[in-house]
């Protein structure tokens, strides 16, 4: 059993460090395009509504990725202050619930509520109020719930590691 569990969590790693490359690579593009066109810009006079349009698809992309990517190596903004106070045992506790209690259902929330957002983009063929601009609005929206769905993957990922850590501490007490 402790196999398999070892194995999920392993694979839903992965998954989150599969959204952080996706993260990186849109970050990579994003500063060579911003980098282009403030040069075409102000060194030629020529601008493109598209591109600046891309440049905030492409920020959205690098945005939804990063956020589980931030959960996976604990880079994430959140109140060290009551965590400190806590044994290593207590600190497992509070990664399990806070994975199980706050991420977990809060990003499947964002799911829930942002599907028919996104859904609703598509079925309009929702573009860009500028003539010039890019169409696909429903891309940016649904990049909300592919990110949270990432959120979701690395949430279970870290309940199952706490878990287990906690399942071998208590395992240790009672053997010994």
């Amino acid at each position: 059993m402790l196999r398999a569990v070892v194995r999920l969590e392993f694979l839903l790693k992965r998954l989150t460090g599969l959204a952080g490359w996706v993260g990186v690579i849109a970050m990579g593009l994003m500063v060579a395009l911003v980098f282009t066109n403030v040069v075409l810009r102000y060194g030629f006079g020529i601008g493109a509504v598209w591109a600046q349009e891309l440049q905030w698809y492409l920020l959205s992309v690098m945005a939804m990725m990063g956020i589980a990517y931030a959960m996976r190596y604990d880079d994430h903004v959140r109140v060290d202050i009551f965590s400190q106070k806590y044994s290593r045992t207590g600190r497992l506790w509070l990664h399990f619930l806070t994975a199980l209690v706050v991420a977990l259902p809060c990003a499947v929330l964002i799911i829930h509520f942002g599907y028919p957002f996104a859904e609703g983009s598509f079925l309009r063929g929702e573009r860009s109020p500028n003539s010039n601009g890019l169409p696909w609005r429903f891309i940016p929206k649904g990049l909300v719930i592919v990110g949270f769905a990432f959120v979701v993957t690395q949430a279970v990922a870290e309940a199952l590691a706490s878990g287990r850590r906690l399942t071998l501490h208590y395992a240790r007490l009672l053997r010994s």
